[in-house]
């Protein structure tokens, strides 16, 4: 048999096999089913294909950590990614968070750190390049595995899908998916939202939400718009494919809680669990009653001491070195793919001062954010009262236009009821903006 390509496979335990310690490897394409000589051989094998799986999708290698190591076992407890994966274990970064979930921990300042506003104008396929290099299984459709005009992204979701699954979505609303186009809409993706894809993409996203999902129910590059519908819909409306919360995916008793730990560990891949559980992106912390927001750029970004604290721990050094490290810092572009995949999930930035200490870069991103929000609602302002108020420039037009009526008048009569009815139609237009009616 032809060798598999990892980096679009998944390992898992086999389901409704006759035979005894068979696990199985799922590829967009086929599944091979494997028989092990007993359960630990199993294991040891499902470990090890999940190891290599990780390491061709990330691109480097890691330790690999032995399946009996602080009982994580699939006989002694089942972790959040053995569950997903379908009862085996897997391995993210080769170490795991204080609950036992494997993770895809966020890197920033590894990519090519553009500007704030920057965009992909000048070559509008860069983007695309990076996701598909990053991810290989973003070269196909997240939905239904088509590889044609695979070229719009989902940027709540973190997916990238096909031309005709791109029309599902925005159907949906953009309170379940905002589908962007990789190639045409090349302004709207910020550094934030460029690190947020490529740290998520299709094999991250098709984890959680295709969890219990059997390969033979998945959708096909040829299904029809109906079948497309009603397929996307259950997966992201319904979210009928996602694990429900339970001890052996998580320590917490809720998605809130889920989400707010995975916030402080930059754990995407929890991230992403929790809010497929519908978690509130609003939430808070309850020790310091942190908002989620803040969470996720103090995690990014730890703020550095203050100019106190540094003298204090070290006399000898001037408080002016701190400014310089700060004017080092803004001469950088963090990204925070953590908070933007929150805000494009409906958080909401508060107006109330963070409880915890901000680096720079973290205090900027939120003034942008800010300063995008104000933008809009201003003018949305501005084309209310432009709506309902006659400007003072509209008015001496309408003004000299009724002279030059007026004085048009002269003639016969034909050009004097004319006139007239020009008068009204004046009149009239300076009553529709006028915002209260005279008496």
């Amino acid at each position: 048999m032809e060798p598999i390509d990892l980096r679009l496979a998944s390992v898992r335990e086999a389901r409704n096999a006759e035979r005894r310690f068979c696990f199985e490897v799922i590829t967009p394409q086929f599944k091979r089913v494997y028989q092990a000589t007993s359960e630990e051989d199993m294991n040891s094998w499902i470990t090890a294909i999940n190891n290599a799986l990780q390491s061709a999708v990330e691109g480097r290698a890691y330790k690999e950590k032995p399946a009996t190591a602080h009982g994580d076992s699939p006989t002694n407890g089942k972790d959040f990614g053995a569950v997903l994966m379908g009862k085996s274990p897997s391995v993210g970064h080769g170490s795991h968070g204080s609950s036992g979930l494997p993770f895809r921990r966020t890197t920033v300042g590894a990519r090519p750190s553009t500007s704030r506003g920057g965009s992909f104008e000048e070559r509008p396929d860069k983007l695309l390049q990076m996701l598909r290099e990053a991810d290989q299984g973003n070269t196909w459709c997240a939905d239904c595995g088509s590889s044609n005009k695979v070229e719009w992204v989902s940027l709540n979701l973190g997916i990238i899908v096909c031309i005709e699954c791109s029309g599902i979505h925005r159907s949906l609303g953009t309170h379940i998916s905002k589908i962007r186009s990789l190639t045409l809409d090349t302004t709207s993706f910020t550094p934030d939202i460029v690190e947020l894809l490529l740290i998520v993409g299709n094999r991250v996203s098709n984890m959680v939400f295709e969890a219990k999902l059997e390969p033979a129910a998945k959708l096909a590059p040829h299904s029809t718009r109906e079948q497309r519908l009603k397929f996307i819909t259950a997966k992201y409306v319904d979210r009928a494919w996602v694990e429900p919360i339970s001890p052996t995916l998580s320590r917490f008793a809720t998605a809130e809680e889920t989400l707010l730990a995975a916030i402080k560990k930059n754990e995407i891949q929890q991230i992403v669990y929790a809010l497929a559980l519908k978690a509130n992106p609003n939430c808070t912390d309850k020790v310091r009653g942190t908002h989620a927001v803040y969470l996720a750029l103090a995690a990014a970004d730890p703020a550095p001491p203050s100019p106190l604290v540094a003298q204090q721990q070290n006399t000898s050094q001037p408080t002016t070195s701190h400014h310089s490290a700060a004017a080092t810092v803004t001469d950088r572009t963090v990204p925070f793919p953590v908070a933007e995949l929150l805000i494009q999930n409906g958080a909401e930035i508060p107006d109330a001062p963070p409880p915890v200490p901000l680096s720079i870069a973290a205090q900027a991103y939120l003034e942008m954010k800010r300063g995008r929000k104000a933008a809009i609602e201003a003018s949305g302002s501005s084309a209310l009262a432009g709506y309902y108020e006659p400007t003072s420039s509209t008015s001496s037009i309408a003004s000299t236009a009724t002279t030059q009526t007026t004085a048009t008048a002269t003639g016969d009569k034909h050009k004097e009821r004319e006139a007239r009815l020009q008068k009204r139609v004046s009149a009239g237009g300076k009553l529709a903006k006028s915002p209260i009616p005279e008496r």
